[in-house]
């Protein structure tokens, strides 16, 4: 006999679960496979839940930049965060757009194609970070995509260096020791 339950987890993600009640006939083995199946589906359903993102600046300004806030984060419906150098904050995973948490360094650069009409030249520079759900040191970097072709970008002037273990993710940036410095006029 088939029976359904529909739940919805903490990412507010409808899951449907199908129970199956067994006849008498049935032996303990079904029993043992339907214990075994429901620990599956909880550890399944904890995976789904989301996990915890902690990003903690320890960006200097340029060398001659007296900015303390180093760094914007950039994420869910178009919020930004300022973080003052040696600041941190926590966010929620389902405030991280798929296409990452943007990060941007407050400092200003020269775009790499010159000027480009509506953009600011110099301009901060900004990146994205992607984090593969699962575990936290599988991630990738994306460069800008605001305002024109050649916007600076942050991989040349940020390290990320990926803390935690799954599901308590840490990232710790801060400056590259090649870094550009910042760049007043183009």
């Amino acid at each position: 006999v088939e029976q359904e339950e529909w739940i919805t987890n903490s990412r507010n993600q409808n899951l449907k679960i199908i129970f199956y009640k067994a006849n008498e006939s049935q032996n303990i083995m079904t029993s043992k496979k339907a214990i075994v199946f429901s620990f599956l589906l909880l550890f399944v359903l904890q995976q789904a839940e989301g996990w915890s993102l902690e990003v903690v600046n320890n960006v200097n300004p340029c060398p001659g930049g007296t900015y303390q806030q180093t760094i914007t984060l950039f994420y869910g419906d178009y919020q930004e965060e300022d973080l003052n150098l040696g600041a941190s904050v926590e966010l929620d995973s389902s405030l991280i757009p798929s296409l990452g948490l943007g990060i941007q360094e407050n400092g200003l650069y020269c775009r790499s194609c010159g000027s480009e009409a509506g953009c600011a030249n110099p301009d901060n520079a900004g990146m994205e970070l992607v984090i593969n759900e699962g575990n936290c040191q599988s991630f990738q970097l994306n460069g800008p995509f605001y305002c024109g072709q050649c916007p600076p970008n942050a991989m040349s002037i940020v390290n990320v260096e990926m803390l935690g273990s799954w599901p308590n993710c840490v990232a710790s940036l801060s400056r590259l020791a090649n870094a550009p410095g910042c760049q007043y006029s183009c």
